[in-house]
């Protein structure tokens, strides 16, 4: 209702004087409901959302917090857990959290800004800008480095960047330099691969191309501008009020993450935040505040591969199929030691999803995309079955997944909880509940139970459903799970091969939907890359048989009966995961997976 038709509504009520107290009672008690439905919308929202993050909570896998906005304005903002669980200090919406990649998005404006200013040219050579690089990435402009198809290696996939490169300051140029001597991975603009080492450079050229360090330039130019008083340049010398200490779980239990110098992600990684401060910016960017149509139009537009300039573009809540259909978003993750964060915007809807988390454990990407399927009508919660004891009780036990994978099942409340052991394995134990007697589903994570049962209900065996996955394992008993998990790990002895054959492995290799194994040959080496993960050499030890040293993983070619390799397995974490070779023109697995900005592992993005 308008304001123009309340005020007609009165002035016709003023021409009929005996009627008028009554009908305007009327009125007025009408638009009083309509004024409040609003409200008692956002409160009903507030209480679902609530009630759909606290499994989370009762999990323990999830401490920060979480904004949904609608219309620029929040419809839910919470805070969880422990900003500083050595004092205990409680986390609250004014918390300032690392951000990680979504400080992409930032670098990606700054870049905009100057290229509307006409400082630089978005089709430059990033040599124009910084003439240090090799000569071998002319090709390179900074269009390719804001879209990730330069085929520069990322230099956050070194396999000793977390345990080392990331614990001490470096300049932009060292952290350049840590991968100027590798090839490219392929001809600049052929294809995607994220790589924080394009928006590290990308910081170089904003320094260049504006006389200023990147930190004032952002400052001066986007941060101030837009009164983000709360984001900045992190520094862990600074005395910032009100920061959150990040964590991870590791032996069971709480432990403090490895520490992580700003300056090791620079300009792909090393701002802070807090939500209020991402809605603002958020809000900046759906209109001509800050970037010219043009500048935003570019920044949204999916180019073939899922990314704009500084943000993944997809659809959500689609048909099966029909890249089409579903609500458009836009959104970024955000992943550094102990911190995770995701930032999703629905345009269309003019919704907004911020999740910032002070745990490595929050299933953030899940937690985020079902408060906006919750908001836009699309999210369904399993309803609610309560077993009797004596079915509960038949299924806490030790199933084998793997080699040396074991899945632990145990009672727990009204349902059940499953941890995975393995080598390498740290996870928490995950929360079922019964959604029938043999099935159980996870509350928190998209994973599924299916007991194996014999007539009497004695359970046999279980399916796990994970990542799209079904593992299939029998029962047996702890203490042979103990026995295997105590058995010291398989010695690796490299052998000589010929070297010639090794041509027909490389391929891409489907391990999960939306996650491959690429493998390159070159000079006779012969590397495996997941997506967005380490680059790692292979050594044989067999002629279709490989192990890696950077990690405790071996890969095995598997082959048909003519000879063609047809895919591999993958043994790591006492699991043996099979993936299928794809076509040589096998486009569409190279995309980016079910959702934006969320890379498989958070580990492979900063």
């Amino acid at each position: 209702m308008s304001q123009i038709s309340v005020r007609q509504g009165c002035r016709r009520l003023a021409a009929g004087p005996h009627r008028a107290l009554p009908v305007l009672a009327a009125l007025l008690a009408g638009l009083a409901g309509w004024i409040a439905a609003p409200a008692r919308a956002e409160a009903d929202f507030a209480e679902r959302a609530d009630a759909l993050v606290a499994p989370y909570i009762e999990a323990g896998l999830f401490s920060g917090v979480i904004l949904v906005a609608k219309d620029g304005q929040p419809v839910f903002r919470r805070a969880y857990g422990l900003a500083d669980r050595e004092w205990e200090i409680a986390n609250t919406p004014q918390t300032h959290f690392r951000i990680g990649s979504l400080t992409k998005a930032f670098t990606a404006a700054a870049l905009l800004k100057l290229s509307e200013a006409g400082r630089l040219g978005l089709d430059d050579s990033i040599r124009r800008w910084v003439p240090s690089v090799p000569e071998a990435w002319a090709g390179v402009s900074l269009r390719h480095l804001l879209q990730h198809r330069s085929g520069i290696i990322n230099f956050t996939a070194l396999p000793n960047y977390y345990d080392q490169i990331a614990r001490v300051d470096h300049t932009p140029a060292q952290i350049v330099a840590l991968v100027a001597n590798d090839p490219l991975l392929f001809p600049p603009g052929e294809r995607f691969e994220y790589s924080n080492t394009n928006y590290v450079l990308l910081g170089m050229v904003i320094e260049a191309a504006s006389g200023q360090s990147y930190e004032a330039y952002l400052r001066e130019a986007i941060l101030a501008p837009l009164g983000l008083k709360e984001t900045g340049y992190d520094d862990l010398t600074m005395i910032l009020p009100r920061r959150a200490a990040g964590y991870r779980r590791g032996r069971a239990q709480w432990r403090n993450a490895v520490p992580m110098a700003a300056s090791s992600a620079y300009a792909a990684g090393a701002l802070y935040s807090t939500v209020d401060d991402l809605l603002a910016w958020d809000e900046a960017l759906a209109g001509p505040r800050l970037l010219s149509e043009a500048s935003r139009a570019a920044m949204f537009t999916d180019n073939g591969t899922g990314y704009g300039l500084g943000w993944f573009v997809s659809r959500a809540f689609g048909k099966p199929g029909d890249r089409t259909s579903g609500h458009r978003v836009v959104g970024h993750a955000g992943s550094i030691p102990g911190f995770l964060s995701i930032n999703d915007i629905y345009p269309d809807d003019r919704l907004t999803v911020i999740v910032l988390s002070n745990t490595e454990t929050a299933p953030a990407q899940k937690i985020a995309r079902d408060l906006a399927a919750l908001h836009l009508g699309h999210y369904e919660a399993p309803e609610a079955i309560v077993l009797e004891d004596v079915i509960l009780d038949r299924y806490p036990g030790t199933y084998r997944l793997g080699p040396r994978a074991f899945l632990t099942v145990a009672r727990e409340g009204r349902g059940l909880s499953a941890r995975m052991d393995g080598p390498g394995l740290r996870e928490p134990a995950f929360p079922f509940v019964p959604e029938s007697d043999r099935t159980f589903v996870s509350p928190v994570a998209d994973m599924r139970l299916t007991f194996e049962t014999e007539p009497d209900g004695t359970p046999t065996g279980v399916i796990l459903h994970r990542d799209r996955r079904d593992r299939t394992g029998p029962r047996v008993t702890e203490a042979e799970a103990r026995a295997s998990l105590a058995e010291p790990p398989r010695p690796h002895r490299e052998i000589a091969i010929d070297r010639s054959a090794l041509a027909a492995l490389a391929g891409r290799y489907a391990l999960a939907p939306g996650f491959e194994i690429a493998v390159t040959v070159e000079d006779g080496r012969i590397f495996a890359q997941g997506t967005r993960q380490p680059r790692n050499e292979l050594f044989p030890e067999g002629e279709r048989a490989f192990f890696l040293r950077a990690v405790d993983a071996r890969i095995t070619f598997t082959a048909d009966e003519a000879g063609r390799v047809t895919g591999l397995i993958l043994h790591q974490n006492g699991l043996d995961t099979d993936a299928p070779r794809l076509p040589d023109d096998g486009a569409p697995a190279s995309r980016l997976g079910p959702r934006a900005g969320s890379p498989p592992d958070p580990k492979g993005s900063n």
